[in-house]
């Protein structure tokens, strides 16, 4: 059994094997050749905060695979945690269901404390601001796809770095490999955590903070914007405050270099202009499609399979 729970348990071996699937899932999809490996298997998607991208491809991902689904959408009003029931009994009932349990949940830390309880394997599917490890996986394998490597690479942050569960999943993935440095952008308000940044310098990660964000995009070769989360302010009056602080707009991409993507791992409401959309650089549409492959792939590293 392998829980995905966090980007820190995987070594590199682990992520050039789930790389490598993902691309043969990917290549079975697109010829409409694929192999039923989850037939007879039970996936079960207990959302207990909204998505469409992770969810749904998390799915499609099982459908495709042979297997059978099982979800709660709303899972903080239409599941028992209405009534109170604590994660680790949620877990156990899941598991007595379901052959893998995909969880998301808004409070950090719940699925450490659901797999502590679980006997199938159990796959985080985002922890407030915690972590998405499947989304550090698939971005992971986005920039492979658009760079053809994943060393010597300049990736720059953007926006709500504070909040961003998917820069926290991404960053361990790329330290693996040599040569990369990151850019974290943001204002003030929303800059990392002071933790995070003391743990990059004690492991002596390549890194810089910047209030600016058009001062580093001619040495980007990743630009990851974020939105401002609203959902983890306290109220309305400190989200408008800084919604509208960092805003990649059209008149931006001159800067850029030709081969440079930017990505984002959506939704987007105003962080990037819509006209930004049509550009070739704009890699986060692609980037969500990739979210099926690797989720595909890691129903079945999950299974071992």
């Amino acid at each position: 059994m392998k829980n995905i729970i966090s980007a820190n348990q995987f070594k590199k071996e682990d992520l050039e094997k789930i790389i490598t699937r993902a691309k043969v899932m990917e290549k079975e999809c697109k010829s409409g050749k694929i192999k039923k490996l989850l037939k007879d298997k039970i996936v079960a998607c207990i959302f207990f905060e909204p998505s469409t991208r992770t969810r749904l491809s998390f799915e499609t991902a099982a459908f495709k695979l042979g297997a059978q689904v099982i979800s709660a959408e709303n899972a903080m009003e239409n599941s028992s945690a209405y009534k109170g029931e604590t994660i680790e009994d949620t877990t156990k009932i899941l598991c007595s269901y379901a052959d893998v349990v995909v969880i998301r949940h808004p409070k950090a830390g719940t699925l450490e404390a659901a797999a502590k309880v679980a006997i199938k394997p159990l796959i985080n599917a985002g922890d407030g601001a915690n972590e998405h490890p499947t989304q550090g996986l698939l971005d992971l394998y986005t920039i492979k796809k658009e760079h053809k490597r994943l060393t010597n690479l300049n990736i720059g942050f953007g926006g709500d770095l504070l909040n961003s569960r998917t820069l926290k999943s991404l960053v361990p993935l790329l330290r693996q490999y040599s040569g990369n440095k990151f850019y974290f952008l943001s204002p003030k308000e929303l800059e990392l955590p002071r933790e995070f940044i003391r743990e990059l310098k004690n492991n002596g990660v390549l890194f810089e903070e910047s209030r600016s964000l058009e001062e580093k995009l001619p040495e980007l070769d990743v630009l990851y914007m974020t939105r401002v989360q609203k959902e983890r302010f306290p109220d309305e009056d400190s989200y408008n405050k800084v919604k509208d602080l960092f805003i990649f707009r059209k008149k931006h991409l001159k800067n850029m270099k030709k081969d440079a993507i930017i990505m984002h791992p959506l939704p987007k409401i105003n962080e990037i202009e819509i006209e930004v959309d049509s550009d070739p650089r704009a890699a986060y549409f692609r980037q969500a499609q990739n979210g099926l492959y690797v989720r595909m792939a890691l129903l079945c590293y999950a299974l071992e399979l």
